[in-house]
């Protein structure tokens, strides 16, 4: 059993997966997004300013205060969250290129009542997932995740982050 789990948790690596449980580690939240049926999500970055077309991860972490557990897609980190770059146009930019989950299955996440749960995200100022490209200027950061509470699905927003993109 323990070479089993060795071996998942090091095809999970592989693959780019990231799962953290939030009661080890020092990532310290205090910025959340809209509290929906009391799951809360925040995103964390090292720095705001990215050189167009770099790469970069940012760090997630979904807080759970409803009653109840709920469920999230964690399969892959890039298919999980949806990231939004919106100039001050109101013009929307999907940072995550999502690759095709064909191959991987389905991996559900339990977080329980009062638990958090943290990913790294990887996020490219370049080319997005709809085939735009992300112009030099200033930008509102922000995440949203899916999750399942009692059978129905939600999404929640993380909290914003200003960022500028230079050529």
């Amino acid at each position: 059993m323990i070479k089993k789990m060795m071996l998942l948790s090091i095809c999970m690596f592989g693959i780019g997966v990231s799962l953290c449980d939030a009661q080890g580690g020092d990532f310290t939240t205090t910025n959340w997004g809209e509290s929906i049926q009391g799951i809360q999500l925040s995103i964390k970055i090292t720095t705001n300013v990215f050189k167009a077309g770099s790469s970069a991860t940012f760090t997630a972490v979904t807080r759970n205060s409803s009653a109840n557990f709920i469920t999230v897609d964690a399969t892959l980190p890039v298919t999980s969250f949806d990231v939004i770059l919106t100039n001050n146009t109101g013009e929307h930019y999907h940072i995550i290129k999502t690759p095709s989950a064909i191959g991987y299955p389905t991996l559900l996440k339990t977080i329980n009542h009062g638990e958090e749960s943290t990913e790294s995200i990887p996020m490219t100022f370049g080319e997005t997932r709809f085939g735009n490209i992300v112009e030099p200027g200033d930008y509102t950061l922000k995440a949203t995740r899916k999750f399942t509470l009692n059978d129905k699905e939600y999404t929640v927003e993380s909290n914003s982050i200003k960022v500028t993109i230079v050529k």
